[in-house]
């Protein structure tokens, strides 16, 4: 069996695309990938990511009804392979274990994804949920919402989490703010919020770790 771990993402979309049509068929659709994947005018090698999270790139390639539809059932396997790591249960004493776990599920969201990960007084997770899906730059969710789900658990702390699609893990204001916001609840409902998380590309942003939550 051949490996394919040294091939680059473009390299591998190749081969993926060679194996449902002829080489010539893929080396084309590679290009049209490629000439529609850019940023500030700039083209960009396709990734794997661009293959299975932009159905509209996948619109563009030259793909019959049987090809595509092997390529968005890979697409589903790969959304749930990303998804099947739990971490209910887990005790977390680190920020980067749980930063480094969520990275992996949500960084090629094409939209903004907010978590709640709720943990008992020991920090084990009890549970961890999806609280909201926003834009491509935004994910609006009310503190009420986060903290209903708390006391549903009778969680005694949380950890909130959410991606941003460009990879660029800054906080942006909305996120101090929101930050902030969602930390003054806790204070007064007496559940701690003890870290708010932001993944993206291959690296996280930890408010706990930048001392951030005071």
């Amino acid at each position: 069996m051949k490996d394919y771990t040294a091939l680059k993402d473009y390299e591998l979309i190749y081969e993926l695309l060679a194996s449902l049509q002829t080489r010539a068929q893929a080396e084309s659709n590679l290009k049209v990938m490629e000439a529609n994947n850019n940023y500030n005018e700039i083209n960009l090698e396709p990734t794997v990511a661009d293959l299975i999270y932009k159905p509209w790139l996948l619109e563009k390639l030259d793909l019959t009804s049987r090809q595509a539809r092997a390529l968005n059932l890979i697409r589903e396997c790969v959304d749930r392979i990303s998804k099947s790591k739990p971490t209910v249960g887990l005790q977390i004493t680190f920020s980067s274990a749980l930063g480094e776990d969520l990275r992996n599920r949500l960084k090629n969201k094409p939209q903004e994804e907010l978590w709640g990960i709720y943990l008992n007084n020991k920090n084990v997770v009890i549970r961890e949920e999806c609280i909201s899906r926003g834009t491509l730059n935004t994910s609006e969710a009310h503190p009420r919402d986060i903290y209903r789900r708390a006391i549903e658990c009778n969680a005694a702390r949380i950890i909130l989490a959410h991606n941003h699609p460009s990879g660029d893990v800054s906080p942006s204001q909305q996120d101090f703010a929101m930050t902030a916001r969602v930390k003054q609840v806790g204070d007064l409902v007496g559940i701690e919020l003890i870290d708010h998380l932001i993944v993206g590309g291959d690296c996280y942003y930890s408010f706990a770790e930048k001392s951030q939550l005071n």
